[in-house]
């Protein structure tokens, strides 16, 4: 049988099956335009549901929350005697926008102070209500709410008379009020909320529907119960976790439409906002994308089966040249490149291109049998000829050590392979913050990782990556708590050595000096869930308003005549800092 050459090969292979492709070709563009005008249509969905969300928690937290929390901070003041603290009320009401009511509730008494807006007491007045009995807040219920932790409560209050929906926010105070412990509470009147949500402008193509933690739709003075919608009990399923995030499902109505829903969780109230849009009207573009990818497909085969020939020829010749190229790089030889066809702007060309970024690829991971660290990365390209000298240079850098506790009874509990696995487990979330905080990975060793973190801001992103790490491991623990294994991080900064160290042949590239070893005490002095730094660190890190660092005492550590200080850091609650703040 004689030899057909590869030439011919793809002259035959394009004219036999110049049709087939063009009819995959064309169905597959129809299923991904599907699938990516479903994923438009879900990706609008998730982002109007978050943008009501995010809305309605800006309107609690800057309208009502804060100025609520300054009214309370005033009245913990012991230098306010009760009139002034009653004056303080009044007119704290009159300020701030959609407070109805403001209410003190002592312990062990039975009938709360509370103060109202004016102009709201006369509309309950107009249709008959008597505002105190309307806007008074039980006090059972208020020491419930206060026993809960709850800051504020979901549980909606309807008055049907003037059409008002009510909420409460409770602020315990943290100093007596006419000797007696007390309660600072609030009715806030939604209709703001309501009147945001009704004039979004998703209601003219789709619907927007807010249901509260026991399925009853809120807002409407019929309160529906939708727990019956599959999308509704889904969302309420999360809603009653710990765990919420923004979800995304189509489903059926009774009357037999199919809907397409998206929801999301407002942090201060146990609710679930829906946009929900007819999958048909959704999906109506597919059918004009379909008919018209139809019609451009048959022209499409009289054009592939014209440029088969041609085509053929002109794959040839590259792949030659890449195949002569592969052949080289299996006899070792890294400085071979593919010339022709690489500047094709085409697939051959692209392919052309990786492999030539394949060949160099292998070069330096030749190299990398020696190393492990990104910095050996850096140190290969800045070599000469890809050969990293021995050898190190004084430098400013920051070490972040990173040690698992409880690593050691775990692993006499379980099998090594299960021990490995876990290790590994830890280690990739760990790697993955140190990356994010723009740090790099020096080794591990045994169940303790080195980082190393240079340039601006360093002791900055030192911290904020141990910070990270806590809350990653503290997030993991609580999933997994038979594992009991959590960190401890020390951080120090300092000049050290950075360099290549060994032998010609077996390179470690790495840190060394008394700062990277004062890192590795204070890590070795951490508990669990504690981030120890040291003076120097201290001084770096104490004008971030998104830290606190605490003093501890001075400790005795391996290699130092005098006790060091040593300091404490911790997240300041209300303080939530990028990654790559500086």
């Amino acid at each position: 049988m004689p030899r057909l050459t590869l030439r011919w090969k793809l002259l035959l292979f394009a004219a036999a099956i110049a049709v087939l492709p063009i009819l995959v070709a064309a169905r597959t563009m129809i299923r991904i335009g599907e699938d990516e005008l479903k994923s438009t249509a879900n990706d609008q969905l998730l982002a109007v549901a978050g943008e009501v969300t995010r809305e309605i928690n800006d309107v609690f937290e800057r309208s009502w929350l804060g100025p609520l929390v300054l009214i309370r901070n005033a009245l913990d003041d012991e230098r306010l005697g009760v009139q002034e603290k009653i004056a303080l009320l009044t007119l704290g009401i009159a300020d701030i926008a959609d407070i109805v009511a403001l209410q003190i509730t002592l312990e062990g008494a039975d009938l709360p102070l509370i103060v109202t807006q004016d102009e709201f007491s006369q509309r309950l007045r107009g249709v008959g209500l008597d505002p105190l009995t309307t806007l008074r807040v039980p006090p059972v219920k208020i020491w419930a709410l206060r026993r809960s932790g709850d800051a504020y409560d979901g549980d909606l209050a309807y008055v049907p008379d003037t059409d008002d929906w009510l909420a409460t926010v409770v602020l315990p105070l943290r100093s007596t009020f006419a000797g007696a412990g007390a309660v600072l509470s609030a009715r806030i009147d939604l209709n703001r909320l309501r009147q945001l949500i009704a004039g979004n402008p998703f209601t003219r193509t789709g619907s927007l529907m807010v249901v509260d933690r026991d399925g009853q739709e809120v807002f409407t003075p019929e309160r529906r119960d939708r727990r019956g919608e599959a999308i509704v009990a889904e969302a309420l399923g999360q809603l009653a976790s710990t765990s919420r995030s923004l979800g995304v499902a189509p489903y059926v109505r009774a009357d037999g439409e199919v809907v397409l829903g998206a929801y999301a969780f407002p942090r201060p109230f146990r609710w679930v906002v829906l946009a929900m849009r007819p999958q048909a009207d959704a999906y109506a573009a597919v059918q004009k994308m379909t008919q018209s990818l139809l019609l451009w497909g048959a022209a499409g085969l009289g054009v592939a089966i014209l440029g088969a020939v041609a085509l053929a020829f002109a794959i040839s010749r590259p792949i030659l040249e890449i195949d002569r190229v592969a052949a080289e790089v299996g006899r070792g030889n890294f400085a071979v490149r593919v010339v022709r066809g690489i500047r094709a702007k085409d697939e051959i060309g692209d392919l052309a291109r990786r492999m030539n970024e394949m060949v160099v690829g292998l070069g330096e991971r030749l190299q990398l049998e020696k190393f492990v660290s990104g910095g050996t990365m850096a140190a290969i390209r800045r070599s000469r000829q890809g050969v990293v000298p021995l050898g190190g240079t004084r430098r400013r850098a920051t070490m972040l050590f990173c040690d698992i506790r409880g690593y050691t009874a775990f692993a006499e509990r379980h099998e090594p392979a299960v021990v490995v696995e876990v290790l590994n487990f830890y280690f990739q979330h760990l790697a993955r913050l140190v990356q994010t905080h723009r740090g790099d990975i020096d080794k591990f060793a045994g169940d303790q990782i080195l980082a190393v973190f240079t340039g601006e801001a360093a002791e900055r992103r030192a911290v904020r990556c141990a910070l990270a790490m806590q809350a990653a491991m503290a997030g993991l623990g609580a999933d997994r708590p038979s594992w009991n294994l959590a960190i401890g991080v020390g951080v120090n900064a300092g000049e050290v050595v950075m360099g290549a160290m060994g032998s010609a042949d077996r390179m470690d590239y790495t840190v060394l000096g008394d700062a990277v070893n004062l890192a590795a005490r204070l890590c070795g002095q951490a508990g669990r869930g504690q981030i120890l730094v040291s003076q120097t660190v201290r001084a770096e890190i104490a004008s971030s308003p998104d830290l606190v660092v605490e003093p501890l005492a001075p400790v005795r550590l391996k290699g130092k005549q005098e006790p060091v200080p040593v300091y404490q850091v911790r997240a300041r609650p209300e303080v939530a800092p990028g990654p790559h703040e500086a």
